[in-house]
Formats: structure tokens, sequence, C-alpha cells
């Protein structure tokens, strides 16, 4: 093997030579262990060894699965907490030795090089290495999309804990995937469905939850959903809540998420403050008070998170400006329309025209400059604006 660019005291004893992403280095190895019938005495749970795979000797602690002392003679399984990176396959033998005096006691065969994380003596865990050693391809795959979580996995990743090449990889993936066992997150990325499951379960009650604490609010943000949902990765959060939708559960609107049998309701009382809390806002047009204030003259306490506030900017008749300054939306329409036609007449204003045109100070005069410089109605120039597209 001619390798160009590279040094030879940059190639250390056990290095592998692989393609980009097939292997995965690893400090934490699980197999098969079985101690030689003339070892010279039994090996304890934590011991310190010599592995021997490949050419690589790396020192590890022995932790014992199901035990605490292997007998000469005896297997089990076992994991390995090893002292530097080993790199290999699933299925590759290796020997271990003892620390001292430096002999041969052992060997096995290496069953996951990237283990999911397990309490050492738990059931599962056995389960799991069962699994590994003695079922059929398709169940390793899927058992190690199972164990990747909501997260998933991507192929290349994949490839490097099975005991198999790429073609007969993308194989399985696919026969499971027909089988609806596993699901693609896009061509080389895949969940398996009971993560999607736990996940979809997990939005679901975070929907449920949500609504019962605020039954005024139209949805949940997209983004604490995910959160509340497990966080998964964006594109995994993405199908999830295209299913959820697909499937009649949820609806998005924006960035907000609710259980599409989630309707707001108001009661009579709710209503009739709602109305006045939106009458402050029709009333002052172009010089609206504060959210506190106007929420006080509604019989209201807070500020802006208010629920019936929420209710009103949902259902777009509250449109924010700047922090802390909402106008009601027809007034904006109106403003809109007087501050167009003063352009198409002057050519272009300062903030001192739109104060004089609506009657208003510098506190409103400047975010509503700027609020239809944003929505690409003006455009500024120096100081001054002009029409945009004019």
């Amino acid at each position: 093997m001619n390798l160009q660019g590279v040094e030879r005291l940059a190639v250390e004893r056990g290095n592998v030579l692989g393609l980009a992403g097939t292997l995965v280095p690893s400090e934490l190895v699980d197999g098969t262990l079985e101690l030689l019938a003339d070892a010279p005495r039994p090996l304890k749970t934590r011991d310190r060894v010599r592995v021997h795979a490949g050419t690589s000797e790396i020192m590890a602690r022995v932790l014992l699965v199901d035990r605490q002392e292997l007998a000469p003679g005896e297997s089990t399984f076992a994991r390995f907490r090893l002292e530097g990176a080993l790199v290999g396959l699933p299925g590759d033998r290796f020997v271990i030795r003892s620390y001292s005096p430096m002999v041969t006691i052992g060997g096995g065969t290496l069953l996951d090089i990237a283990p999911p994380r397990f309490k050492r003596k738990a059931p599962a865990l056995v389960a799991h290495l069962n699994l590994l050693r003695e079922d059929s391809p398709e169940a390793v795959v899927e058992e190690h999309v199972r164990h990747a979580g909501g997260g998933g996995v991507r192929v290349a990743a994949l490839s490097g804990r099975v005991p198999f090449g790429p073609e007969r990889l993308r194989g399985l993936l696919e026969t499971l995937q027909s089988g609806g066992r596993i699901v693609a997150i896009d061509r080389d990325w895949f969940v398996h469905r009971e993560s999607l499951g736990r996940l979809r379960d997990l939005a679901v009650a975070a929907l449920e939850q949500f609504h019962r604490a605020s039954p005024l609010r139209p949805g949940m943000s997209r983004e604490e959903l995910r959160g509340r949902a497990g966080a998964p990765d964006e594109r995994v959060f993405a199908h999830l809540l295209a299913a959820l939708q697909n499937d009649g559960v949820a609806r998005a609107d924006r960035d907000k998420v609710r259980l599409a049998s989630h309707e707001v309701r108001l009661s009579a009382e709710q209503q009739k403050a709602a109305d006045r809390l939106e009458q402050e806002f029709l009333t002052a047009a172009a010089a609206p008070p504060s959210p506190e204030e106007a929420l006080a003259r509604a019989g209201q306490s807070g500020d802006e998170e208010h629920e019936l506030f929420q209710v009103l900017i949902e259902a777009r008749k509250l449109v924010r400006v700047k922090e802390s300054l909402y106008f009601h939306a027809q007034a904006l329409d109106a403003i809109q329309d007087k501050l167009v036609a003063m352009l198409r007449e002057r050519k272009e204003i300062g903030p001192g025209d739109i104060k004089d045109l609506l009657g208003i100070s510098r506190k409103y005069a400047i975010p509503l400059l700027e609020f239809f410089d944003s929505r690409r109605v003006t455009a500024r120039v120096g100081e001054r604006r002009v029409l945009r597209g004019a």
C-alpha cells in the first residue's frame, strides 16, 4: 500500500486503513470472552488486561457482564474499557494477556464496537449481546438502529458496527424499511419505528399538557415542542411533525403546533374582556397603549404574555411593531395608506413628517418607519424614507 503524504513515523502499530467514515475507533467494546482452562487464576471483574486485536495491543479493564469472577475454562460476555482507541469490526477475534506476568489467558470475539449505555448487569445487555452473537444479519442491523434511539443512525456510522459490507447493509436496511420496522429520514439516515413511536407519544403528551394548562393559547411553539419531545434532530422532528399532521393528530400554523382536536373557546366573560382589549387598540389608532395599560383598562392584569392578549395576536388583530409596542392591524393598514399617499405626493419624508401626518410623538413615529421598512413598503435613504420600488 502506497500512502502519499503520510510520514512513516505517523503510522503506528495497530493502525487500520479503511474508507473514510466506515470504521469507528472506540474505547469501549463488548464481546464474548473465554478464559483458558490452563489460566493461572480466575479473572475478576475490573482486572487490568492486555487486549490484542489485529496488530493492536491496548491496556483495558475487563468488566464481566453477569458475574464478578470468571473461572478457568468458563466463558461469558464482557465489556472492555480500553486505555486507547481500538479500531475493529464485529466478528474480529481478540486475545487477552494478563498484565503481569504477560501470559495469554483467554480471548473472544468482538460483538459491539460502540455499545449503547446499559447497566453492566442489566438483563437487557445480555439480551442485546445474545442477539448480536446468534441472530440473523437483518436482526443485527435492526438492533443497532433501535439502540440509536430518536436520533437515528446514518449508514456510514452503521457500516462500522456490522460485520458485512455496504451493499449488503443497504439491502438489509431496505428490507427493514419495506417491512415498516425502520423509517428513512433521508436516503442515508434511519430511525427505528419504536423510537419514532416514543417521540410521537412524548409530543402528543406535551401538547395535551400544554392545552390543559393554557386552553386559550392556540398552540405550543415548535421549538418548545421539540424540546419536550426529547429534543430530536431537527430533521427527525420535521419528519415526526409531518407524520402527526398527515395522521390528523396535530396541526402546525407558522411556528405554532396544536392538537387537531384543540379549539380556543372563550367564555362570555373572556370574550367581553377580549373585545374591550381590542377596542383599546382600535381607538388609540397610531398611538396605542402599552400591553399593561390596555389590559388594565380592560379589567385584566399582566403583560403581552397574558392569554387574552395572545389570543388577539394569534387572531392577527394585534401586530407587534417592536418590543412591547403593538398596533391594531386595521390601524396599521390605515397608517400605511396615509404614508403611501404622502410619499407619492412628496417623494420622500422624514420622521417629522409622519409625526405631523398622524399627530404622534417620536416614540411611535420611529418604530412605525422601521416597521414599514421591514415590510418593504418604504426604503431608508440617509435619514429620509422613499417609497420602495417608486
